[in-house]
């Protein structure tokens, strides 16, 4: 019985394929036609039809209904685990989730690959590219266990059984059987006078950067101009650098020169129930940043309408900012979840949301916010969180709380959904915009003055919002 477990930098890939094995041949012909360095079976399949969510060099192999996490990429060091399918994305992978933020995940799966088999599974751990493979059985569950206790920080679990077979630098698992599809690994092939700089010390960090350039700058693979191109940053695009090297930072999807990057003072807009604002733009030059003044006279209130799990602010921002993004023709200015609030736009320009046309009031005059509608978040704390912001809004450009209004002012579009087809929610939104965290409430004065339901005090009480204000409204004539 063999195990092998390979540990690829990201930063010494050069780039990863998802082959699709349309003449059925062994792995070892495979080996022998690419050149791969690295060779491991891909996801499920029926008979000649891959199924679940499958993606190669932009076309698509599979569809499903559903999303699932999975891995997804442009050329390989960009790699990321996230919801499937990714539009914007040239390759994409799904199978069975097993860990997500180093945590054990649900496992889901169907009970035909269930049991104990042979297992093969691909993840990330540590900034490295990490692919499993064993001939030996193994549980859904005791695969999952095994690699927590690796320190994965995210893993799927691939195709199983009689499929699982592996090329990991030379250490193989072989089988007969001729799957649908693999994942291959090239790397970086170093020149002969190229110094082997994996001794040199890397510096650990988090720090924001813009790129300065008006040509943008050049991604690489690892980091120095001897590293091939895996892509390129637009100028103004706001990178997070982890780690630096000879002058070289290391970013989500490769290295850049230090050069070329101007330090982003780190953000201090926090909202009065202690978020602070992640500020992510849409890179300039983008379709869908339009740039333009806009006078902040109006906040208007959206509903992402997303439920997919993992669909959180963040990955809205990362949607906003890609190719499908861009070619929807959609912004706005701020995404709020349950945990989180990130910018999209600076308030200041328009914005493509209020769906009035590039010059509608809604577009050029207001800042657009959408809450996050997500399965596994909590829509109340992220409306909560969605009123922290507004009240920060309303005291930072003096927007009164009659020019805090729905998506549906504009445009008759029936959103913000959630909010419109609750009794009385709309009412405790705008009552939240203009409260505070508090402990005691006048329910019956406030409830009798206004009308509002008991629901709506319900929930005014419930999320501790509206001592103050409740007290204010009491006294109002």
């Amino acid at each position: 019985m063999s195990k092998y477990i390979a540990s690829i930098p990201l930063g010494d890939i050069d780039r990863v394929q998802i082959y699709i094995n349309k003449s059925v041949k062994t792995l070892a012909e495979i080996k022998a036609e690419t050149g791969a360095d690295y060779l491991i079976n891909g996801g499920l399949y029926q008979g000649k039809q891959a199924v679940c969510h499958l993606r190669a060099d932009g076309r698509t192999y599979a569809k499903d209904p559903y999303t699932y996490w999975g891995y997804a990429w442009d050329t390989g060091p960009d790699i990321t685990l996230r919801s499937v399918p990714a539009a914007e994305r040239r390759n994409y992978i799904c199978c069975v989730c097993l860990l997500r933020g180093g945590k054990a995940e649900t496992l889901i799966y169907n009970r035909d690959v269930g049991g104990s088999r042979p297992r093969t599974a691909i993840g990330l751990k540590d900034g490295a590219l990490c692919l499993y493979c064993t001939d030996n059985g193994r549980t859904p569950m005791e695969l999952q266990a095994e690699l927590l206790a690796l320190g994965w920080e995210s893993a799927v679990m691939l195709d199983g059984g009689g499929s699982s077979q592996c090329d990991l630098a030379g250490k193989r698992i072989v089988s007969n059987r001729k799957v649908h599809n693999l994942i291959l690994v090239y790397t970086r092939k170093r020149a002969p006078s190229e110094p082997d700089d994996s001794d040199k010390e890397e510096k650990a960090m988090s720090e924001a950067y813009q790129v300065t350039p008006s040509v943008g700058v050049n991604i690489r693979s690892g980091p120095g101009t001897g590293y091939s191109k895996v892509g390129a940053y637009a100028q103004g695009t706001v990178v997070t650098v982890t780690a630096t090297r000879d002058g070289w930072g290391q970013t989500e999807k490769g290295w850049v020169s230090l050069d070329y990057l101007e330090a982003v003072e780190a953000a201090q807009r926090v909202t009065d129930n202690g978020l602070r604002i992640q500020a992510r733009y849409i890179d300039a030059g983008r379709k869908n940043r339009p740039g333009g003044v806009n006078p902040c006279g109006y906040i208007t209130i959206h509903e992402t309408g997303n439920a997919a799990r993992g669909a959180d602010a963040a990955a809205h921002g990362s949607y906003l900012n890609s190719a499908a993004g861009e070619a929807a023709l959609v912004s706005w200015h701020y995404t709020v979840d349950d945990h989180a609030i990130v910018q999209h736009l600076p308030d200041g320009e328009t914005a493509y949301h209020a769906g009035d046309g590039p010059k509608g009031t809604g577009n050029a005059r207001s800042i657009g916010v959408e809450i996050c509608v997500n399965a596994d978040g909590d829509f109340a704390k992220a409306r909560e969180n969605a009123a922290s912001l507004v009240r920060l809004l309303m005291e930072e450009h003096g927007t009164p709380i009659g020019h805090v209004v729905q998506h549906n002012h504009w445009n008759g579009k029936d959103c913000p959904y959630t909010i419109r087809h609750t009794s009385g929610a709309w009412e405790a939104f705008l009552a939240l915009c203009e409260g505070g965290p508090c402990a005691k409430t006048n329910r019956q004065t406030v409830q009798a003055r206004f009308g509002l339901a008991e629901e709506t005090m319900d929930y005014l009480e419930a999320y501790r919002y509206g001592a103050d204000l409740l007290q204010k409204l009491a006294a109002a004539n």
